[in-house]
């Protein structure tokens, strides 16, 4: 298609500028250029032209829109409609774009990607004043110089990811005014200037994965104060700190995955008080990250897959009331979960566990302080068993235990039991679908992978699904083996009691007669006491005999005391020192 134009003087003056840059430019490019100076000219002077659409372009000039995509171009195009809107370059061979747009004033969408651009130059797209949406994507882009951008005052949209950009001046988006989406993913940045987006009030979300970032860019990131989603994956921050991370009231989304984080400070989130998706998955955390998170009082979404956590302890995710979405899979160091873990989540819904090869069993009710949860998968650990209480099937929607070494005996037979139901609903539910020329799904019902819930044992089912166990196999009635067992047992704890109360008696009495026997042999071995002798006479002399002491040895020679006379006129009177009273001892015949 094509149409007509009017030319004008300044058409002319940018073809002469462009011969004008001919000396500057390798020689196959000059060669062409040459070449097509003087067609320029003759459409440029002559009355009326018609815009030309190259073989291996496709234009759309009702529409104002050119696609040059993968047409094997060296250099921008000009004979194109100059009234263009869109204009798709990508996948080409240009390397230069050097006053390659004015001709296009009019450019709302420009895709460049996947060229081979190694510089912007300076104001090359000064004429672009409408151009909202510039793809510079996956060229070869070193730097930025202050008037790399010029004149994109319109756009809102800018692509650099995967170029080979080290460092970015800061006066180069002094002129986007109108950005909000900026991607450097997939540069070699190591550093973003503080200033660089203080005249991009708009932006809202930027995108800094596969750089080279050690740290947050503190500086660069305090003025995006209305920025609403922000991607670091993939780059070597090593810990997040106090002070990190500046005010941003509307960061919605936060993705720090990939990197090598192994602390962050308990207040080193704190200024991300809008947060609500978190990913800080596949980092070298040991330890669960409670007290930082306790400070996202908004999260719904949190990921802290592939870390290096060995166990989650009692409230771990604490003040997180509105965590609806949580992945704590592929944790080969875990080792334990507290039953308590997710007792302040009150609104989860989805539980990720998967491949945390290191769990062999699940604590009792985990999940039963939750009582919104619809989906738990529990895939690829190592449970050997499963038991009802552990999940609170009366409300779930999903629920995924396939992959694990599962002992199917009778304990598991209440997830036979489940299984069997929905397979019933399935197969009742296809045939319903399939008479009706359509598929359906009851939402309400409870799903089960239960083509990958496999047996380990016992040996005849080993290596089998548990849906093709069969009832007896999973029955935990009571056999004729178990009864016997029961029936001895209970002969025997019998037997037991009858023994106790039979032997028990005659014991004690034995007992009793013993007792006795003790007794009597021990009143003929004591000497029975002294008859009373209530009318004898005092005779000091006998009582001298009981109370006085043998001798004591002295320096190895016998002495004896003198007689003791409690009522001689001796000088030495025991009872003046034992008793003031000087009372008259007591003495008692025995």
């Amino acid at each position: 298609m094509v149409s007509k134009t009017k030319p004008d003087m300044s058409t002319l003056k940018i073809v002469l500028r462009r011969c004008g840059t001919l000396a500057m430019e390798d020689d196959k490019i000059q060669f062409m250029r040459w070449r097509a100076i003087p067609t320029m000219l003759v459409l440029a002077m002559i009355g009326s032209t018609r815009a030309i659409c190259p073989a291996a372009c496709r234009c759309e000039n009702d529409v104002l829109r050119t696609s040059c995509a993968s047409a094997s171009l060296e250099i921008v195009p000009i004979q194109l409609n100059p009234e263009l809107h869109e204009l798709d370059l990508s996948n080409n061979k240009i390397v230069h774009i050097h006053f390659s747009f004015p001709f296009y004033e009019k450019l709302v969408n420009l895709n460049l990607s996947h060229n081979r651009i190694k510089t912007l130059g300076n104001a090359n797209f000064n004429s672009q004043t409408n151009l909202t949406r510039l793809d510079l994507s996956s060229n070869q882009i070193e730097n930025l110089t202050k008037d790399s951008l010029k004149g994109l005052k319109a756009l809102t949209h800018l692509d650099l990811s995967n170029n080979s950009l080290e460092e970015i001046n800061s006066a180069s988006f002094r002129e986007l005014h109108s950005l909000s989406v900026l991607k450097l993913c997939g540069n070699r940045l190591v550093h973003l200037e503080g200033g660089l987006f203080r005249t991009s009030k708009h932006l809202k979300e930027l995108h800094l994965n596969d750089n080279q970032f050690l740290d947050v860019p503190t500086a660069a990131l305090s003025d995006t104060i209305h920025l609403k989603y922000l991607y670091l994956s993939r780059n070597l921050i090593l810990s997040i700190e106090d002070g990190d991370w500046p005010h941003l009231p509307e960061l919605h989304t936060l993705f720090l995955d990939s990197n090598v984080l192994t602390d962050i400070h308990p207040d080193g989130l704190s200024t991300l008080v809008a947060l609500d998706h978190l990913d800080l998955s596949d980092n070298n955390l040991t330890a669960m990250p409670t007290m930082p998170l306790a400070k996202l009082s908004s999260l719904t979404n949190l990921k802290l897959s592939g870390n290096f956590i060995s166990s989650i302890p009692p409230v771990a995710f604490r003040g997180l009331f509105h965590l609806r979405i949580l992945k704590i899979d592929r944790l080969e160091t875990l080792r334990q979960i507290d039953a308590r873990a997710f007792v302040d989540n009150i609104n989860l819904e989805k539980v990720h566990m998967d491949y945390n090869v290191g769990i062999e069993k699940l604590p009792t009710r985990l999940f039963y302080g939750n009582p919104k949860v619809k989906y738990i998968s529990v895939r690829y650990n190592s449970l050997q068993t499963l038991e009802a209480i552990h999940f609170p099937v009366d409300h779930l929607q999903e629920l995924r235990v396939g992959g694990n070494p599962l002992i199917c005996n009778c304990s598991l037979g209440w997830l036979w039991q489940l299984i069997q139901e929905y397979k019933y609903k399935l197969l009742k539910l296809n045939g319903t679908a399939h008479m009706n020329g359509k598929k359906t799904r009851n939402t309400s019902e409870l799903t089960l992978d239960m083509s990958d819930i496999s047996c380990v044992g016992p040996e005849e089912l080993s290596g089998e699904l548990l849906v093709d166990a069969t009832k007896n196999q999973m029955d935990c009635s009571v056999g004729w083996m178990a009864a016997v067992s029961v029936t001895v047992t209970v002969i025997f704890i019998l037997l037991v009691i009858g023994g106790v109360i039979y032997w028990a008696p005659k014991r004690r009495s034995r007992s009793n007669k013993n007792d006795l026997e003790i007794d009597d042999s021990l009143r003929r071995t004591v000497p029975s006491p002294p008859r009373s002798r209530k009318t004898e006479p005092y005779d000091p002399g006998q009582v001298e005999k009981y109370i006085i002491p043998p001798p004591i040895m002295i320096h190895n020679d016998y002495r004896s005391l003198p007689s003791w006379d409690p009522y001689g006129t001796s000088s030495m009177n025991v009872y003046e020192q034992l008793n003031d009273n000087r009372d008259r001892p007591h003495i008692v015949y025995v």
